[in-house]
């Protein structure tokens, strides 16, 4: 299997773990974005990867602070499904169901963020606010159920066809 692997500076840090275990199951891994650059933007990155992931049909894994902007660009490009997914079942049923071609991920653990200094507006970005990096033990059942499960098809393909005609 290969797959395209792309990051913000929110991710960066996953994205690399995640990459050397890829490439430790003998996964070819291409790094769209291989430096850490805190002048990125999501959008161009996520861009990016969508349309790698669209044009050869392969798959793809996007990784940001939270994973919503990813997911949220990365669906513009016709033919991408991408989700932020935090369970395990959320990805076997959106690769069952949904056939999945962008797990997006959280490189930030949101679990213990003071929503009070979010909602001042008291910070630059999310690495301001001294939020500990996801790790690899993380997300590692994520993504493996995101490489080794299949779509269904069935009624599931008719859905995703009525998907890109009304999006086309």
């Amino acid at each position: 299997m290969n797959l395209f692997i792309a990051s913000d500076h929110g991710g960066f840090h996953l994205k690399k773990e995640i990459k050397e275990y890829l490439e430790s199951k003998g996964i070819m891994v291409e790094d769209l974005s291989p430096t850490f650059d805190t002048k990125d933007d999501y959008p161009d990155v996520a861009h990016l990867l969508a349309g790698n992931v669209a044009k050869e049909k392969k798959r793809g894994i996007l990784i940001c602070g939270t994973g919503i902007a990813m997911a949220i660009t990365a669906n513009k490009t016709k033919g991408i499904r991408a989700a932020p997914l935090l369970t395990r079942a959320q990805v076997l049923l959106a690769r069952l169901h949904n056939d999945l071609n962008v797990l997006c991920l959280g490189g930030l653990n949101l679990k213990n963020i003071n929503t009070r200094r979010l909602k001042s507006k008291d910070y630059k970005n999310l690495l301001d606010l001294g939020l500990k990096p996801n790790k690899l033990k993380d997300v590692k059942d994520l993504i493996d159920i995101f490489l080794e499960t299949g779509f269904e098809g069935g009624r599931h393909r008719r859905r995703i066809g009525k998907i890109e005609k009304l999006y086309s």
